[in-house]
């Protein structure tokens, strides 16, 4: 015996195609094999996509400050090195090439730098009011700040009664 096919039986997504004039089933269709253009048109699409990708560059902010990977010694570029003498606020990047650690003597190729990636590309950086610039965290504190500036303006309102 057949059953009767209602709208009770369907799944909510049927219901929702059914509701909207398209078909409540839909069946699988079975595609002929593929022929070798179609996976060299593939291929194509994929070192096209390969490509981009290689040129999402994102910007990198660097703190000048950078930390030895040998002995974990940590050059701040606030205080600088006064052995070599490195004066205050110079940046790891200016560091001349000979200039080595001065606990463990490893050579700058063996410090990490201390960097913050910023959202978004490099070559959209310039654009905006200067927020395409900022760190998440300089973001965050921007949008939560302007929020409780309004509201605390909002509530001074009261105070005008």
């Amino acid at each position: 015996m057949a059953m009767a096919c209602t709208r009770a039986h369907l799944s909510p997504v049927s219901r929702l195609r059914a509701s909207h004039g398209g078909p409540a089933f839909t069946r699988r269709r079975l595609l002929p094999p593929r022929s070798a253009d179609d996976v060299d048109v593939e291929t194509e699409e994929l070192s096209e996509a390969d490509r981009l990708r290689a040129e999402e560059k994102f910007m990198v902010k660097g703190s000048g400050n950078a930390v030895c990977q040998s002995c974990q010694y940590k050059y701040e570029a606030n205080r600088g090195d006064v052995e070599y003498p490195i004066a205050a606020g110079t940046r790891f990047e200016d560091l001349p090439e000979d200039w080595r650690c001065p606990v463990c003597s490893a050579d700058k190729s063996k410090f990490k730098l201390d960097s913050t990636v910023i959202a978004g590309f490099a070559a959209n950086q310039g654009y905006g009011l200067g927020t395409n610039s900022m760190t998440p965290s300089q973001k965050n504190l921007l949008i939560w700040g302007s929020l409780g500036f309004f509201f605390a303006l909002f509530l001074a309102g009261y105070a005008f009664d």
